[in-house]
Formats: structure tokens, C-alpha cells, sequence
């Protein structure tokens, strides 16, 4: 996990020495407050009881919060993911370990109304109940994230913080920490996980893609300019046609001369064969003449 820390304990110590304060800090001490600071629920948590006779312990729960550096924005929800480990390290066992993570912005831009946190583990995601602090923050106020946890061991829990990315915008930077009640004892967390503000940056990111993609789809609009070419090409055969104009007044004469031939040859030869027939009537006559006076003188 990419993790950011801020070792600010000194100022999550005074921020819960606070909250714890003005709750009247008794209800912490005797075990009767099943609840965190200031907060309405009746959640009995279980590490805020003692255990009589138990083992002496030497030190306390060491408790680390880490990270991702910066929220997950998905459209208007904005996400950010934390991770606290416990650490046992004090030579005796602990029957519960309750872990209350805490969550707060300046003057309380994300409350308990418009936020939502998130315990994930073993591929499921358990909504946590909340209940607001003294100051503006959010605490978690449940008995889930309890555990038994023998000397030496550790145990973590992942959780998920949500809420509208239009509060997100707003708030200058969220810090997370916790609070462990371990056999009646409290520790609060030695480390802090602070995730900076959401930008504008996704959002323009999106429109400037949304609008390039319609323009583009306007581009086809060249396509009348094409359909108008494509009227050129109806112009074209309009040419094509004008260029056999040439061939049929080129077969035009031709034409003609076959019309006067056929005319001319009509007429002509009608004449001729009457010539001829008479040519030959002729010539059959001075033949038949002549025959008879070569009889006669003959005779």
C-alpha cells in the first residue's frame, strides 16, 4: 500500500486529551463509558472493561496508521483507505484489544452525516457505526474491531472512508488516527495518516474528452461537401455525352451521303434500265432490218 505518515502525536494526544476532557474523563477510567467522547450510543466496548487478576503488562499497544497518499475520486464519490496495525510488545497477552478509529476536518466539513467509513477484510465490507466527537470529528463506535492479541503478535484492519466528492472539494486535508482500549487500558495511536484536498483536475480532464468527442462526431459533416462532389460526377457523364456529340456528327454525314446514295441511286438507276431498254430495242430493230434486206437481195 502507498503510505503517508505524519508522526503528529503530540497534537492527536492534545485533540483526544480534549475530547476526553470535556466529556468529563471519568467515564474512560471507570469503564462505564461504553461510548467515545461526547458521543450518544450505548455500544459496550469490550476492551474498556479490566480484566481482575490479569497479567502485568510492561509498556502499551503500539498502534500505527498508514495510508494512500492520496484519495480515490470515482465520479461523485471520493474514496480514501487507511490501514491500522496493532502491535503487542509489551510481554503479556491482552483478552481484548477494541480499536476506534477516529476521522476529522477542519470546523467539520465531513461529519457523521455525509460520510461513511468501512471495515474490509476477507473480501467483504462492514459498514461501521458512528458517533461524532466534542470536536469535529467522527468515531467510530463499535465492538467489531475487537481481538484478543498475545504478546508479540500484531493485527491490522483496513478501512474505508467515503463520501460526496463535492464535500471532498471542500475540505482542506483529512487526518485519521484511532484510539485502543486493550483491557481496560488507553492508548491512543502514536501516528496519523493526513490525505490532502481533492482537485478539480478529473473533472476538467472529463469534459474537455466529452467535448473533443462531439466535435468530432460533426466532423462527418464533410460529407455533404463529398456529396456535392458526388454530384460532379453527374456533371461528368453530361461531358462524356458531349464528347460522342463529335461521333454522331461525324456518322451524321455519313448518314447523309447513305441518304442522298440510296436517293440518287433510286432514281438513277430506274433511268438507266429504261435507256438500256431502249438501247436494246433499238439495236434489236436495226439488227431485224437489216437481216431482212440481206434476205431480200439474197433473193
Amino acid at each position: 500500500m502507498n503510505t503517508r505518515r505524519t508522526a503528529s502525536s503530540a497534537a492527536i494526544a492534545a485533540l483526544l486529551l480534549a475530547a476526553t476532557t470535556a466529556a468529563g474523563g471519568t467515564a474512560w477510567a471507570e469503564a462505564k463509558a461504553s461510548v467515545p467522547p461526547c458521543a450518544d450510543g450505548k455500544t459496550v466496548l469490550p476492551g474498556a472493561a479490566p480484566v481482575e487478576g490479569g497479567p502485568a503488562h510492561e509498556g502499551e499497544i503500539q498502534v500505527e496508521v498508514t495510508g494512500d497518499a492520496e484519495p480515490t475520486v470515482q465520479g461523485d464519490t471520493t474514496t480514501y483507505r487507511v490501514r491500522i496495525t496493532e502491535t503487542n510488545r509489551t510481554g503479556a497477552d491482552y483478552r481484548h484489544v477494541t480499536l476506534l478509529p477516529v476521522y476529522f476536518t477542519q470546523l467539520g466539513v465531513m461529519n457523521q452525516d455525509n460520510s461513511k467509513i468501512y471495515w474490509e477484510h476477507g473480501g467483504t465490507s462492514v459498514k461501521l457505526p458512528t458517533r461524532p466527537g466534542c470536536d469535529p470529528s467522527v468515531w467510530a463506535d463499535t465492538a467489531a474491531l475487537d481481538v484478543p492479541l498475545a504478546d508479540g503478535k500484531s493485527v491490522s484492519f483496513d478501512l474505508r472512508i467515503t463520501t460526496p466528492t463535492a464535500v471532498a472539494e471542500k475540505i482542506k486535508e483529512l487526518s485519521v488516527s484511532s484510539y485502543v482500549l486493550a483491557d481496560g487500558k488507553q492508548v491512543q495511536a502514536h501516528s496519523q495518516v493526513t490525505m490532502p484536498r481533492v482537485t478539480r483536475t478529473a473533472p476538467p480532464t472529463t469534459q474537455p474528452t466529452a467535448q473533443p468527442t462531439a466535435e468530432p462526431s460533426k466532423a462527418p459533416a464533410p460529407a455533404q461537401p463529398t456529396a456535392e462532389p458526388s454530384k460532379a460526377p453527374a456533371v461528368t457523364p453530361v461531358g462524356a455525352a458531349g464528347t460522342p456529340a463529335p461521333a454522331p456528327s461525324a456518322s451524321a454525314p455519313a448518314a447523309a451521303d447513305e441518304e442522298l446514295a440510296s436517293t440518287g441511286g433510286g432514281r438513277g438507276t430506274g433511268t438507266l434500265a429504261g435507256i438500256g431498254a431502249l438501247l436494246l430495242a433499238a439495236g434489236g430493230a436495226v439488227l431485224y432490218t437489216v437481216r431482212r434486206r440481206r434476205t431480200r437481195n439474197a433473193g
